[in-house]
């Protein structure tokens, strides 16, 4: 009682609203701004960690390696020793994961792009990973590079690819457009959906509570967000900002504050 508290209610932007208690996190010390951000993304990260610890991953391969989740998921792995993967569009984002300890980074704006990730993958054995941009060839061309690398190790051909297992999850869709997928990695891949809510659900208390206490011990650091702007509501609703924010550029997070 009387606690300031992170949710998720689905009406955040209702003075009062009514939420799970279960699905509340209780922020202690840490102000409202540093909770503004504790929930879906520390929570996502970690969730990604734990999944692949289930299924027996030594590695991790993320697409949108430089948004604040990638930067928390880069911390994750390297206290943890996870292998990890970053794709990223630019130098400077680049130089921003390698000030984090990340290793291996991918840059898709580069011309030898499908060369840098086949030797990370390799390197890493990542077969496994995430995907927030949902359309176009991103996930197609994760697929390509993973059987290319496990091709590579075979020591018989076979018509149908390789046997290496490939998975991927879409948990976003920053491209609203059609996933395409071409038929050049054989038949042993999955891709599916990845939502927070379905993971915590499936998981059962015990994790979310082991979880839920490393974000809270960890949020100033571990699960630090940053934003490129605060606002309050009437400037959320400006031309220049609507404009900016839908763009969903990597590390250009919008912070509204309603009392500013």
């Amino acid at each position: 009682m009387g606690q300031r508290v992170a949710c998720v209610p689905g009406n955040a932007y209702s003075q009062y609203c009514i939420a799970d208690a279960a699905m509340c996190l209780p922020l202690g010390d840490y102000s409202a701004e540093d909770g503004a951000s504790a929930f879906v993304n520390p929570m996502t990260a970690l969730g990604f960690v734990e999944n692949a610890k289930m299924d027996q991953q030594n590695a991790i391969l993320h697409t949108v390696g430089a948004s604040n989740l990638g930067q928390m998921l880069t911390r994750i792995c390297n206290e943890d020793g996870l292998g990890l993967v970053n794709i990223v569009r630019k130098d400077a984002q680049v130089e921003l994961l390698k000030q984090l300890g990340s290793t291996h980074i991918v840059n898709s704006s580069d011309d030898d792009f499908m060369h840098q990730l086949r030797s990370a993958i390799d390197d890493t054995d990542a077969f496994y990973g995430f995907d927030p941009i949902g359309g176009g060839k991103t996930v197609d061309s994760v697929f390509k590079a993973m059987e290319q690398v496990a091709v590579g190790k075979m020591t018989e051909y076979s018509r149908y690819g390789s046997n290496q297992q490939k998975r991927m999850f879409i948990y976003g869709r920053l491209d609203v457009g059609a996933t395409i997928l071409s038929p050049s990695y054989g038949f042993g891949w999955t891709l599916s959906g990845w939502l927070l809510f379905p993971f915590i659900q499936s998981v059962g208390m015990e994790t979310v509570g082991r979880m839920r206490r490393r974000v809270l011990e960890n949020l100033t650091t571990t699960f630090a967000s940053h934003y490129k702007k605060r606002v309050d509501l009437d400037e959320m609703l400006t031309k220049e900002a609507v404009t900016d924010y839908r763009a969903m550029k990597t590390g250009e997070k919008y912070l509204v504050m309603p009392w500013k």
